[in-house]
């Protein structure tokens, strides 16, 4: 990370430029205080409470992919934030506890540390509380912290982990801090093109994208809601985004109105929409409004917005060029800002060109044994059953009668990928993960998941086992079995 001093030597008279183009724009006049300054990462602030320790980040990164957090079991913080995804989902929707469906979809965890704001509606206040939190929630994990912590103080490495970081006892109190610890000080991006180009490197960024730096701080008036080295005002605000239909189903719109009766809103019943920030305040000027996401490494956090409307960066830039879609109480900064194609691609390259390289973790530090491993050594459907809504975590976006989450996970039922063939592509998908649109009859879905055989650590035959259930139950027509034999050649 770039110390102060060096950020001080920036060039100065274009960071002015750009900064007092942007207030322009966004207001239609001189702003009374301009944002502050794009420009390269500054060391993440630190919690004085709780500042980082090498115990405190490896007690942290162990909480982090330990499915014992999750009261089902097979849920932890990666499940929702992906490492080698941008540190989110590449679904619009995410995961959800078993049994529930999500609403929204996972904001990236990268830079977290520098957000003054968490949650896509704010609700959280701090990294400490919002890893509680979190745990808590129904929705996400449904863990009761009590019994999680009876569960650590019985575990010996646990109980080691927490008295070299904090010198107590595994209790809530230090779980939110060591998680917090963790997030604010790992999950951060490396140096991006445009951090090298602000340090002086004039050949790290293409034409293209200098002359999208022109445009973001100028005449597309970016710069107002997205500032700061980390692209962010940490505010909210309604970027007049139209009803989401994908959510119009019972599943959904019950997910709505449980969140809004959790937070107290008293018209609750009548819930069909996100409320966005209304949720925590209750004020109308707060409908709608959303946490400003960072721009960072944009190409690796996609699908975009809190609901994961748009798969593309080109979606996003059309829907800021039209002028939003007029919504109830829309943002007066959202306007047409007549864009040519050529502009939009620029616009494209500069976002693209904030993309820096990913923290990197070890894959054995990203595995977490199931709480019961289950034998499955013959590949039968038993087993396969037991690993389906266990240790594979399939349950956590095909619940248990086959349905998938409507318009983003497939539904396993009719689905012809499940019935076709000998059972390869169940079993390749299991191992390896896919990504791409998945057509099941008329319906489509942004099917990418992830490799969970690899990152569960599930066996060949284990493979086998959860193909062999999914088929049995959900194919139809299947007629052969798939072994260990056929999985192995997959690896």
């Amino acid at each position: 990370m770039p110390d102060p001093a060096k950020r001080a030597q920036l060039p100065r008279r274009l960071g002015g430029f750009l900064l007092l183009t942007g207030a322009l724009c966004a207001s239609g006049s001189f702003a009374e205080q301009a944002p502050p300054a794009i420009g390269p990462l500054p060391p993440v602030p630190v919690n004085p409470d709780n500042p980082p320790t090498d115990a405190r980040m490896e007690l942290g990164r162990k909480i982090f992919f330990d499915n014992r957090i999750s009261g089902s079991g097979t849920i932890n913080c990666g499940t929702c934030h992906i490492p080698s995804q941008g540190w989110t989902v590449p679904t619009p929707i995410s995961p959800a506890h078993p049994g529930h469906v999500e609403r929204r979809n996972s904001p990236t965890l990268l830079n977290v540390g520098y957000n003054k704001a968490l949650i896509w509606d704010g609700r959280a206040p701090t990294l400490e509380k919002q890893a509680l939190g979190s745990t808590k929630n129904p929705v996400h994990k449904n863990q009761d912290i009590a019994h999680l912590m009876a569960i650590y103080n019985k575990d010996p490495q646990m109980v080691r982990l927490f008295k070299a970081a904090y010198g107590k006892a595994p209790n809530p109190q230090d779980y939110g801090k060591a998680l917090a610890v963790f997030q604010r000080h790992f999950i951060i991006t490396g140096e991006s093109p445009f951090d090298r180009y602000m340090k002086g490197d004039k050949t790290a960024m293409s034409r293209a994208a200098v002359a999208g730096m022109g445009l973001f701080t100028g005449k597309a008036g970016c710069l107002a809601c997205h500032n700061g080295p980390n692209f962010t005002d940490s505010d909210f605000h309604n970027v007049g985004l139209k009803h989401n239909s994908a959510l119009d189903d019972e599943r959904h719109q019950a997910m709505l109105r449980f969140d809004a009766k959790r937070m107290k809103v008293a018209d609750w019943k009548n819930i069909k929409t996100d409320p966005g920030r209304y949720l925590v305040t209750h004020e109308e000027r707060d409908w709608g409004r959303f946490k400003t996401p960072t721009l960072r490494n944009l190409a690796d956090t996609g699908p975009y917005m809190h609901d994961g409307r748009y798969a593309t960066l080109e979606e996003v830039i059309a829907h800021y060029n039209r002028g939003g879609d007029g919504v109830r109480n829309q943002d007066a900064r959202i306007r047409p800002l007549g864009l040519s194609a050529d502009e939009r691609a620029e616009l494209k390259a500069f976002l693209s060109a904030l993309r820096g390289p990913l923290p990197q973790i070890r894959m054995q530090d990203w595995v977490t044994p199931a709480p019961a491993r289950t034998a499955a050594g013959s590949g039968d459907a038993a087993d396969g059953k037991a690993l389906f809504e266990g240790k594979a975590t399939c349950i956590n976006c095909h619940q248990a009668d086959g349905r998938g989450v409507p318009g983003v996970f497939p539904p396993l039922a009719d689905n012809p990928h499940v019935t076709a063939g000998d059972g390869s592509y169940v079993a390749r998908t299991i191992l390896h993960g896919r990504s791409g649109k998945l057509q099941v009859g008329a319906a489509q879905f942004d099917a990418t998941m992830p490799p969970i055989g690899t990152l569960n650590n599930l066996s060949d035959a284990e493979v086998a086992a959860v193909a062999n259930y999914i088929r049995n139950a959900w194919g139809n027509s299947a007629k052969t079995k798939v072994d260990s034999a056929q999985v192995k050649p997959l690896r």
